[in-house]
């Protein structure tokens, strides 16, 4: 293996996808740091694998559907909710939490929210830089009737930055 084999940084986790009015349960491949991966910006999609995906809202044809393989735009991911946890070395995330919910479209996403020692609450999503913001120890509720079981919580979240309407403090 060469000095920079990225093979060896290579991790398969599983995952759960929340888009907007579907929810893709999957195998997620990623290659080094956690928060690096998600919030590259040369690359506009995320592949999933061995994928189960759930038409939630009432009255989807596409009540669930198992693919090898999805593509899905990161614009549209609301959340990418991991289902282990992770060491602060592989996420990258900042040491500082404070409790927020998130709303998006369709979801509430309550947890930790991983932010700069001198950022405030009001304004730590707009000041972020990055695609994806992180939180730990979290809660998702759906905005809509689901004809379909949503997640109900996760270690780990990523929330995609531009499908936050709005946010407040615990």
């Amino acid at each position: 293996m060469g000095f920079l084999d990225q093979s060896s940084l290579a991790k398969d986790h599983p995952l759960t996808v929340l888009l907007p009015g579907f929810q893709a349960r999957c195998t997620f491949h990623t290659i080094g740091l956690l928060q690096t991966f998600l919030n590259d910006e040369q690359r506009g999609t995320f592949t999933l694998n061995d994928v189960t995906l759930h038409g939630l809202e009432a009255g989807n044809p596409a009540a669930s559907m198992n693919l090898p393989e999805l593509v899905v735009r990161k614009d549209q991911c609301h959340a990418l909710a991991f289902q282990s946890e992770f060491s602060h070395e592989d996420t990258g995330l900042m040491p500082h939490t404070e409790q927020v919910v998130v709303y998006t479209s369709h979801y509430a996403i309550q947890g930790d929210f991983h932010m700069g020692a001198d950022s405030r609450v009001a304004d730590f999503i707009e000041a972020s830089k990055s695609l994806f913001i992180g939180a730990t120890n979290c809660y998702v509720f759906p905005l809509f009737q689901s004809q379909a079981a949503v997640i109900q919580q996760a270690p780990l979240i990523f929330i995609a930055r531009n499908v936050v309407r709005m946010h407040h403090a615990l």
